[in-house]
């Protein structure tokens, strides 16, 4: 769901270049995935350390050194399973000798494709995020999802599993293909995380790398995410107040509702009037849908013989899609981790509870670290200590 932290926005210290860009040509001979690159973005080590003390002061304990990025462009597919190429950004530390890990960060919700990781530059962003940890001592890969970056003409997938699996291990597999190419080596540990959006974009792509076995995760950190979508939905069509999240939720209905066969129904099967209406004439769904739209308290919005329907069990399509978009229920073989906040008011804390109860029963190895009184904004920044800790202990 949608990740309403923020960074500092204090400074304006991005220098940016363009250079050894790599021809489409030659990396079609030799590689499947690896479609083009670029050196878009250079970050200095002083910049990181500023943006760093910035955002949580216990961040400046860290030494950081100059961060190259590289803005990849990739072969992967599309929600539909449509061959497409999308982007995202590879950053690596200057001078880098193999000693440090490999970090796939999937990012929270984004506003607009102006925020997306190939898009941004040093500032209050999901970007920035990344070019932190690897100023630390990381190679950082960070897919821009299909719907942004060079896959803009696409529609966004938002929260649907499968898609948003298969295209960040799709760019790790082109991660791979280009530092091979370039002979960069990293100390062979994988660490995946992301909050938000990616709190649940991250045990997406960790149940993705485990099925089809080519790496191996060294250790899942997902903070904040929407990890049992059906609980999600109960405790949503439950409430009977404004919540902050209804313009997200509705984007993810929307999803997929138009994805699945099974449901393709009208947007007036699940919403109220004049509600349906202004929603189905609405072009794109996106997080900065005007929230005047709708009403925010789920039992104005939705029709009520939909949510008894839910609650009930009888929508059996609707409750079987919830589910496969979930990640809660599996038997991973790394280790995972959890952060959440227990005051958080869009993820509410009995889903991360839910995945730990669920993961653990079997049989694997999680850790549930709640966040004592912080809501969801709040969450990020000892989720983002707790992250490092782990990854450069």
């Amino acid at each position: 769901m949608k990740a309403f932290y923020c960074l500092p926005f204090a400074f304006m210290i991005l220098i940016a270049c363009q250079k050894n860009n790599t021809s489409e040509a030659e990396t079609s001979k030799t590689y499947s995935y690896w479609v083009s690159d670029k050196e878009s973005k250079n970050f200095s080590a002083s910049s990181l350390q500023f943006l760093a003390r910035l955002t949580v002061d216990t961040l400046s304990k860290y030494t950081y050194t100059d961060v190259k990025g590289i803005e990849i462009i990739y072969n992967t597919m599309d929600a539909f399973k449509n061959p497409i190429e999308a982007s995202g950004m590879l950053l690596i530390p200057e001078g880098f000798e193999g000693m440090g890990p490999l970090i796939s960060y999937q990012h929270a919700t984004l506003s607009s494709d102006a925020d997306a990781p190939t898009n941004s530059g040093l500032g209050a962003n999901e970007l920035s995020i990344a070019a932190v940890m690897s100023g630390i001592g990381a190679v950082v890969a960070v897919a821009d999802y299909v719907g942004y970056g060079h896959s803009s003409d696409h529609k966004h997938p938002y929260q649907h599993k499968e898609n948003t699996a298969q295209t960040t291990y799709d760019f790790l597999l082109a991660v791979e293909e280009y530092l091979h190419h370039q002979k960069i080596r990293t100390n062979g540990a994988l660490y995946l995380t992301g909050y938000s959006q990616g709190g649940h974009a991250t045990l997406s792509l960790h149940q993705k790398i485990e099925t089809e076995n080519k790496f191996q995760v060294t250790h899942s950190i997902p903070g904040a995410g929407a990890y049992n979508l059906t609980l999600l939905t109960q405790e949503i069509l439950s409430k009977d107040e404004d919540l902050p999240f209804m313009s997200g939720y509705v984007w993810v209905l929307e999803v997929y509702n138009r994805i699945y066969p099974t449901l393709n129904r009208p947007l007036s099967f699940y919403f109220k009037e004049p509600y349906a209406s202004r929603l189905s004439s609405l072009t794109a769904f996106n997080a900065s849908m005007d929230t005047t739209l709708i009403p925010q308290n789920p039992q104005k919005l939705f029709k009520k013989e939909t949510i008894d329907d839910f609650l009930s069990g009888a929508d059996t399509e609707w409750i079987e899609i919830m589910h496969q978009n979930s990640v809660h229920d599996w038997s991973p073989k790394a280790p995972i981790t959890l952060f959440h906040g227990t005051a958080d008011d869009y993820i509410y804390p009995s889903n991360p509870e839910s995945a730990f109860s669920q993961i653990k029963a079997n049989g694997g190895d999680i850790h549930y670290i709640p966040l004592e009184d912080l809501d969801h904004h709040e969450a990020f920044a000892p989720f983002l200590l707790g992250a490092l800790k782990i990854i450069f202990q």
